[in-house]
């Protein structure tokens, strides 16, 4: 297929507050069963949608200006809630289940298969262990500006860093 081929994209939205509609959304992630969660920082809230774009969650009410979301094997939502310091876990029911932090600014957060969550925070990659809520001690620290997060599904970490110009790799 050439790119004169391609199907055209599938666009859902548009500018608004009410059910469906984003004011600056940011975060994107898709779960197993191919839902797309999006971290609509506007209006304070997350919304899930199928692949056609049908409204089927949002979570709100507690959250802040969020900015990144993930999702775990089991359908727990993970939201970089920038504006609360804190990284919410929801239930894929949307029932709040704890928090992690407090943090500077996070922006993004990833889940890795092992258990361990990850959270970009102005400049700072902390990781932490889903099952206990634990801070775990090996956050990287470096100078540059971080701005996305991803896991590799080997033990490393791919971050964004968009003042440097460039992709780093952090792990074997």
């Amino acid at each position: 297929m050439t790119t004169s081929e391609a199907a055209p994209p599938r666009v859902f939205g548009g500018p608004g507050a009410g059910p469906g509609r984003f004011a600056a959304p940011s975060g994107i992630a898709v779960d197993a069963r191919g839902r797309v969660w999006v971290a609509d920082t506007g209006n304070d809230r997350v919304q899930a949608f199928t692949r056609d774009g049908a409204l089927v969650r949002v979570l709100a009410g507690r959250l802040r200006a969020p900015e990144g979301v993930a999702l775990d094997a089991a359908g727990n939502v993970y939201v970089a809630d920038t504006g609360n310091r804190r990284v919410a876990q929801y239930s894929w029911q949307g029932g709040f289940v704890r928090e992690f932090g407090p943090f500077e600014r996070p922006r993004a957060v990833a889940w890795e298969p092992a258990g361990r969550l990850l959270v970009d925070d102005a400049g700072r990659i902390a990781r932490f262990d889903t099952r206990t809520g634990a801070a775990l001690a090996d956050a990287v620290e470096w100078p540059g500006s971080a701005r996305d997060v991803a896991e590799d599904g080997a033990g490393g970490v791919w971050v964004a860093d968009p003042a440097n110009h460039r992709i780093v790799h952090i792990g074997p």
